[in-house]
């Protein structure tokens, strides 16, 4: 499936990007808990917002040209789905494949979409496998949550991500 081009209409991520941090936390954690996420379905349009201390990929991660575009999911079933990130790369590729499940959030501990790319299912490159990604709704179409990059059994923090399903994909990049 070809890779099109966001719309550049996107009030709700703009609000976000300019919350701050703390305020992404907190609108995470009062957002109910995840437990049907049959609707977070197709291509959603992303946006990524660093933490500080995260240097060289902070900084690519707030250019407006950032090369991830968004993510897509395909439902297997009501508990798990397939899903992938869109690039801009190359001419618009998808790429990164992950499974999303529901399950505990490492964040606060309540229920979360958890996107695994380390699942031996969907081949994911070596380094790129210590990812790991939360969502909540927090409101609607409107999910956002914590992106991690696993350490041995630990993991840190290199900021949030929004996904919104109300932004159009144009057209092709």
């Amino acid at each position: 499936m070809p890779v099109g081009r966001p719309s550049a209409h996107r009030p709700r991520l703009d609000a976000l990007s300019a919350a701050g941090i703390p305020a992404l936390a907190e609108m995470f954690t009062a957002a109910p808990e995840t437990v049907d996420f049959t609707h977070l379905t197709g291509d959603l349009v992303m946006r990524t917002f660093p933490v500080p201390g995260t240097r060289v990929l902070g900084a690519l991660m707030k250019r407006p040209g950032y090369f991830w575009m968004g993510k897509s999911f395909r439902h297997v079933d009501g508990g798990m789905a397939y899903g992938h990130n869109v690039l801009r790369l190359l001419g618009g590729m998808r790429a990164l494949n992950f499974i999303a499940t529901v399950g505990d959030s490492e964040f606060d501990g309540r229920a979360v979409v958890r996107l695994d790319y380390a699942d031996p299912r969907v081949g994911t490159p070596g380094p790129l496998r210590r990812v790991y990604d939360e969502l909540r709704e927090i409101e609607p179409g409107l999910w956002l949550g914590p992106t991690y990059a696993k350490r041995g059994d630990k993991l840190k923090s290199m900021g949030w991500f929004a996904l919104d399903a109300s932004v159009e994909f144009d057209g092709p990049l």
